[in-house]
C-alpha cells in the first residue's frame, strides 16, 4: 500500500525498510519489481504533487487579490524593522572591531 503526502508531494510505501533498501525502484519497492506497477505508482504520486501545486497557485492568486494591499503594508513594516536590526548588528560588529584594535594598541604599550 502507498500514500502520498499532500504537503510535500512525497509518496511513501508500506514496504519494509529492508525491502526499500534493496529496491532500486523509484516507487520505493511497492511494485515488487514490476515496471508497470512502478510506473503507475510514480504517476499517481506525480498527479498528487501537481494537484497540490495548482491548488497553491490558485490560493496565492486569491490571497493576493483579497489581502494583497494589507500584506504589502505588513511586508513594508517587516522590511523596515529588519533593515534597522541589520544596521544595528553591523554597528555592534564595528564597535567590537574598534575595541579589539584599542586592546591591541594598549597591549603594545606595555
Amino acid at each position: 500500500m502507498s500514500s502520498c503526502d499532500t504537503k510535500t508531494g512525497v509518496c511513501e510505501t508500506s514496504a519494509t525498510p529492508q525491502d526499500q533498501a534493496t529496491s532500486k525502484c523509484h516507487c520505493g519497492g511497492i511494485c515488487g519489481g514490476d515496471p508497470i506497477v512502478c510506473k503507475m505508482q510514480m504517476w499517481a504520486c506525480s498527479f498528487h504533487a501537481a494537484m497540490k501545486e495548482v491548488q497553491v497557485d490558485i490560493l496565492k492568486a486569491k490571497i493576493q487579490k483579497s489581502w494583497g494591499a494589507k500584506l504589502e503594508k505588513e511586508a513594508n513594516a517587516v522590511l523596515e524593522v529588519m533593515e534597522a536590526k541589520w544596521k544595528s548588528m553591523q554597528d555592534v560588529e564595528h564597535a567590537k572591531a574598534k575595541l579589539k584594535e584599542k586592546f591591541h594598541e594598549i597591549c603594545k604599550e606595555a
